[in-house]
């Protein structure tokens, strides 16, 4: 039932304009036994680079579109989700299952610049995202929504939400990558316990970028942990 309200709201919202790659906004993917934690992370990559994930959408019927993160559920399709990094930080720092925690975009739509590359969301796009995001949070009432990134929580911060929120940085590579060198990874897992427990558990969410991952956990964990969120 929250799912066809869900994709009802995102049916009033099928842009008429070419102003974004796919003209279908997206629901959140829930499983089916939700802790009523919600992620957010800025919107999808829908760059030149990521063409046949593109192709692949085009090719779907608008419905289908609309229920884009269902497709799989090894890779949602919200990039810091399916690389391990959001993942790796929720479980180490609110000691839940990944797998029984939403995840969406906060930018329902993508766009691309002139060179093909990914847009930095804005204007529109982004303004309507908000209005959509305040339709979807009174259905889905969270416990708690957790943004990564500065867009995710400009978007969250304009609707009428009043449940708990958290912000955390978005885990991207270059902005971790500043910061992370200047750490050393087996000391960050010895300080940050929480981190270690998962990274034994889950060691393929850190196959690459492992600094990277662990110490973006280790941020999360520093800001959440001592929070009552649940």
């Amino acid at each position: 039932m929250i799912k066809k309200k869900l994709i009802e709201i995102c049916e009033k919202y099928i842009l008429d304009d070419p102003i974004a790659i796919i003209p279908e906004p997206y629901i959140p993917y829930i499983p089916n036994d939700w802790n009523k934690i919600l992620i957010l992370a800025e919107s999808q990559n829908l760059s030149k680079t990521n063409q046949n994930y593109v192709d692949t959408l085009k090719s779907k019927s608008s419905n289908e579109k609309i229920l884009r993160l269902y497709d799989s559920k090894n890779n949602v399709g919200v990039y810091p989700w399916d690389d391990g990094s959001l993942k790796l930080a929720i479980e180490s720092s609110l000691n839940v299952e990944e797998s029984k925690t939403s995840i969406s975009n906060a930018v329902l739509w993508s766009q691309r610049n002139q060179t093909g590359a990914n847009k930095n969301p804005k204007g529109k796009i982004k303004d309507l995202s908000t209005e959509i995001w305040d339709e979807f949070l009174k259905i889905l009432e969270p416990k708690v929504v957790i943004t990564a990134g500065k867009v995710a929580k400009e978007v969250i911060n304009k609707t009428n939400w009043k449940g708990k929120k958290i912000a955390l940085r978005l885990p991207s590579k270059n902005a971790m990558s500043r910061i992370s060198g200047m750490f050393n990874e087996k000391d960050l897992l010895e300080r940050f316990p929480e981190v270690k427990n998962v990274v034994d558990m889950h060691n393929d969410w850190v196959k690459s970028y492992s600094l990277n991952k662990i110490f973006y956990a280790c941020h999360a964990v520093s800001l959440l942990k001592d929070k009552k969120l649940l």
